[in-house]
């Protein structure tokens, strides 16, 4: 095996990853599939597995072990990139098993590492508001999930060994590098030896955001991700109800992160989410009242003054004065043949003194 270890990051070409790695060469392993897609990567003998740095801005972290290594590939564009990696690795490469407090062991190291070098635990727009420690309970739990424990939680060897045996961590650096670390912690029943089969996801943003709005959108989430943000108060209530039935606090001052290329492409500020308060109403509640055409915001959290002007701009609303979130055609009821084209932020007119009172622009599609 070479002594160089193998390199990847994200946002380069295929063939720039496979010449950045030509001493792997004989490793390589481009899995073609239907409509133009193939899984590049390496695939690594048993007991012959490689060591990966994966670099990303400002930093870098190795891993050994490395079984094998894949990346979405749209071989119909000349110039895709690699967005997505999928590795596996595993602890026991020059043994038959491992103990489950080494795996605990080598587990708690990455952890420190990555907190370390600024990587922060990925809680999105629809994960509960839990602290480090009652992220761990929420995991426990039946009711809970596997995906929202805090990675930089201390975990007890004890604690580790209540974790499911498929578990997954969530963690980003910044805003535009997503991992996943994830395990399987498996027994073979003729040996009794113990094995951990490791996994990272690795993503960009371009990624998360198409897995808010879901394979059927992939293509066209500019257009419709107003229209999925505001359904994201339910997402966040359908953990966060189960949170408060456990007797865990929702920790309402955790801040919300923007998506560059959202803030960008749709002029939706992700920080500036507009929360549910869970304790005040239940997702049942929630959803039924808002599909009978009550007005829900009473039921918002304390938030900054602009809250209304996000779940506006949501909804395809914006009031005066503020930047158009969507380019089409809009009209207000406050004037007669009002319906005029406007630019994505472009400032929406006022008319003042007029018979309707607050100038509130409506989208009308984008189509003339």
């Amino acid at each position: 095996m070479p002594d160089k270890p193998l390199e990847i990051s994200l946002n380069i070409s295929a063939k720039e990853l496979y010449k950045n790695n030509s001493v792997y060469k004989k490793y390589q392993n481009a899995d073609a599939q239907p409509m133009g897609v193939t899984f590049q990567g390496y695939d690594f003998p048993r007991f012959q597995e490689s060591n990966m740095v994966f670099k990303y801005p400002d930093g870098e972290f190795k891993v050994d072990g490395v079984m094998s290594i894949n990346s979405y590939d749209n071989v119909k564009k000349t110039d895709s990139l690699l967005t997505s990696y999928d590795v596996t690795f595993i602890y026991n490469k020059d043994s038959d098993g491992i103990t489950d407090k080494d795996a605990y062991n080598k587990t708690m190291q990455l952890f420190k590492e990555l907190q370390g070098k600024g990587w922060v635990s990925n809680k999105n727009i629809s994960a509960p508001r839990l602290s480090a420690k009652d992220s761990f309970k929420f995991t426990i739990d039946d009711e809970g999930s596997k995906y929202y424990l805090d990675f930089k939680y201390p975990l007890t060897f004890d604690e580790w060994m209540q974790l499911s045996n498929i578990h997954k961590w969530e963690l980003r650096y910044g805003s535009n590098v997503f991992m996943d670390i994830d395990f399987i912690r498996d027994t073979n029943p003729d040996t009794g030896k113990r094995h951990y089969l490791m996994g990272l996801t690795i993503r960009d943003q371009v990624e998360i955001i198409k897995e808010i709005v879901g394979p059927d959108n992939r293509h066209n989430w500019e257009e419709i991700y107003a229209e999925i943000y505001s359904k994201i108060p339910i997402w966040r209530l359908e953990s966060e109800d189960p949170a408060i039935k456990m007797g865990l606090k929702i920790q309402q001052d955790q801040p919300d992160y923007t998506l560059p290329l959202v803030l960008e492409k749709t002029g939706i500020d992700t920080s500036k989410f507009v929360s549910i308060d869970p304790y005040k109403i239940t997702k049942e509640e929630f959803i039924k009242r808002s599909e009978a055409g009550e007005d829900m915001t009473p039921y918002y959290e304390d938030q900054p003054e602009t809250k209304p002007e996000i779940i506006n701009q949501a909804r395809g609303r914006c009031p005066t004065n503020k930047p158009c979130p969507k380019s089409g055609y809009w009209h207000t009821l406050a004037k007669a043949d009002s319906r005029a084209y406007f630019r994505q932020g472009d400032i929406m007119p006022d008319y003042p003194n007029n018979n309707w009172g607050e100038v509130i622009w409506q989208f009308d599609g984008e189509e003339g």
